[in-house]
């Protein structure tokens, strides 16, 4: 038997500190260890005595590159404490904000820390040398995502506008229509984006049966809402598979209780 350790000091598609320890046993994995160096910041001591009003701008600073996700848990975290519901247009820009940073967050993904490693190169700026043009597209993409952050949470990075139980200020219809055409124009580069990376060789990886996945949580009976229990079976596909933890989002869950 051939044992053999690959050791990775730093990933450069970490956005922290990390490294890497592959395990192999006659070319077969049998151990993986992702090691992040990055020292805790320890957000949970800072938010500990303060009042319900800061959590939202305080967790925001937690990432540049995706605060509003870390903003809206503080939010509906602090409304679901206080049994407040957001609905109708409020809860519509919200979802704006999200969908903001979903675009921004995988267009520097796909282009800067994706692409280039299926493309075999060391970085976005290497990658940039021979296909500027596909950088410029994702640098174009991400700016588009950035403007709707801005519009609606006030800057594109750690954004400003966000309270529990909505925004301070609510963004006119005149400051959303030159968002709304440039989102137009950024709509032929995504689908272009689409095009190229699903030409990509992606290794060929099988997932196991859902249902087997999602058996155990629903084991105790459908009695609980629907809403609920589209979450555990959200929960269940996050947990087993990360990489299409944000596919969860658009997952179209029904419900027959005959």
């Amino acid at each position: 038997m051939t044992h053999k350790t690959v050791r990775i000091g730093g990933l450069t598609r970490v956005e922290g500190e990390g490294g890497l320890v592959v395990h192999a046993l006659d070319g077969r994995i049998t151990g993986l260890e992702l090691r992040i160096y990055e020292p805790p910041r320890f957000f949970e001591a800072l938010l500990r005595g303060r009042g319900h009003t800061e959590p939202p701008d305080i967790t925001a600073r937690i990432c540049g590159i995706c605060p509003v996700a870390y903003q809206m848990s503080a939010c509906q975290a602090i409304e679901a404490a206080c049994g407040v519901e957001m609905t109708g247009p409020l809860r519509d820009l919200r979802l704006l904000l999200y969908y903001g940073e979903w675009i921004e967050s995988h267009a520097l993904h796909v282009h800067l820390l994706h692409a280039p490693d299926f493309l075999g190169y060391d970085s976005g700026i290497a990658m940039a040398a021979d296909r500027r043009d596909l950088v410029e597209r994702g640098l174009a993409l991400k700016k588009a995502g950035n403007e709707l952050i801005a519009v609606v949470g006030g800057r594109p990075i750690h954004p400003v506008n966000v309270r529990v139980g909505g925004f301070y200020r609510v963004p006119a219809r005149a400051e959303l229509a030159p968002v709304a055409e440039r989102l137009r124009r950024a709509r032929d580069d995504a689908v272009a984006t689409v095009a190229w990376v699903a030409a990509f060789d992606f290794p060929d990886v099988e997932h196991d049966d859902l249902r087997d996945l999602l058996a155990p949580r629903l084991a105790p009976g459908l009695d609980p809402p629907e809403a609920e229990l589209a979450a555990l079976c959200e929960g269940a596909i996050r947990n087993h598979d990360p990489c299409i933890s944000c596919s969860a989002h658009f997952l179209d869950f029904h419900l027959d209780r005959g």
